[in-house]
């Protein structure tokens, strides 16, 4: 086919802008000077600035009788100190305090007398210097002054960019006896979250921070919430398949990718050029039919989570000999060839139309039609002996006068 006949689309017309002509040497010194006086302004202004921060936190530090560092960390951090200096705890201060909080979890009154008594004094002694370690380790202290910093943190960060949220800490571990924690930088978001979160007992914050506390003791893991294995094993499932349809959205980059199972090789293989591995079972199947085994179930959510179980590409050439096993195996009958559905028998015709305006303008002075009642015939004799029923013979009046 000579050239001058293949017909080419038209080309989309672009805007075409003109490149600014380049600078002269002598420009281009200019600029640089300019650009250089502009940056020693700035820095003599931001220098100025430091003196004068400098200058109040000095005038602060001898009027309030505190360290200059003090009022700088309210000026930039509003007042957060980021490493706090702990004093060494008392050992035995701390072993009584244990036992104050054992004896309230029994219901009984902590007195000082059941305190300093000497079976908790032997007991004291008794105790070893790794037990005693773990005793004195400053916990609260560590978490009141960790849960204030984050609230002075949320601050500065309100007044510095205009933000707002919410502190919720909660213990992870039955060992430690801690209340959770909230904070609120606005006072007006507890009472958006009654509205936010309509749940059947309204937001109330016991309720939510026992929740959070029991899922965080729990590992995190909705797994351990379950009760009964079967819970348990659909679970696992429910995981197994979110787990595996974001794997196939990632390495697609295709938000509506949908994992299937049944045409796996036509719609997952051949369609998108990736391949499932690592999958610990014999047969490659939907996770809701896999039996209800948890060790089975639990090895292959592992494998998910750890990566050993995800998509890889595959290379043309690997694409390719997998279309031609598949093509042997739809030849051989071992499996079955994919569905297709079958064509319209009107394909390639003009369909009717149920209501043509033309029909219509035409009909509309024509009485409706009225409509016939089909009745079966089982229908037909019960209302046929319900319409007439058997009535006894009667006796002419009149023939029996003349006889």
């Amino acid at each position: 086919m000579p050239l001058a006949s293949v017909l080419l689309p038209p080309t989309r017309l672009q805007n075409t802008t003109s490149k600014p002509a380049p600078l002269t040497e002598a420009q281009r010194k200019a600029r640089t000077e300019h650009n250089h006086i502009c940056q020693d302004k700035i820095n003599e202004a931001v220098e100025e600035w430091k003196q004068t921060t400098l200058t109040t936190a000095a005038d602060l530090s001898e009027c309030f009788g505190m360290k200059p560092c003090h009022f700088l960390d309210l000026f930039f951090q509003d007042g957060a100190h980021l490493v706090h200096k702990h004093s060494k705890v008392n050992a035995y201060n701390a072993y009584l305090h244990m036992k104050a909080e054992e004896l309230r979890d029994n219901e009984e009154n902590p007195t000082l007398a059941k305190l300093h008594s000497e079976e908790f004094k032997t007991k004291y002694s008794n105790l070893g210097e790794d037990k005693l370690e773990e005793i004195i380790t400053p916990r609260v202290q560590d978490v009141a002054h960790t849960f204030k910093t984050m609230q002075q943190m949320m601050n500065g960060l309100n007044r510095r960019v205009g933000v707002e949220g919410f502190i919720c800490l909660v213990r992870n571990s039955p060992e430690y006896h801690m209340e959770p924690k909230w904070y609120f930088s606005n006072q007006a978001l507890v009472n958006y979250m009654r509205v936010a979160v309509p749940i059947h007992k309204g937001w109330d914050i016991g309720y939510v921070s026992a929740k959070l506390e029991a899922f965080a003791i729990a590992g995190c893991n909705s797994i351990n919430l379950c009760r009964t294995s079967k819970q348990q094993a659909d679970e696992m499932k429910r995981q197994i398949r979110e787990k595996i349809c974001t794997m196939l959205v990632e390495i697609t980059n295709n938000k509506t990718a949908v994992m299937h199972y049944i045409d796996y090789k036509e719609k997952i293989v051949q369609c998108y050029g990736v391949e499932l591995i690592g999958w610990t079972y014999d047969k490659f199947t939907n996770p809701s039919i896999l039996s209800t085994s948890l060790p089975a179930l639990q090895a292959l959510l592992d494998a998910i989570n750890t990566r050993s179980c995800k998509f890889i590409w595959l290379t043309p050439l690997q694409l390719n000999e997998h279309h031609q096993e598949r093509q042997k195996a739809i030849d051989n009958g071992s499996i079955p060839a994919p569905k297709t559905r079958k064509p319209r028998k009107d394909r390639g015709t003009k369909r009717k139309l149920i209501n043509e305006p033309g029909k219509e303008n035409e009909n509309s002075n024509a009485p409706p039609k009225s409509k016939k009642r089909h009745t079966s015939a089982a229908k037909k004799k019960v209302l046929g002996d319900l319409v007439q029923p058997k009535s006894m013979e009667t006796v002419d009046s009149e023939g029996s006068g003349e006889d």
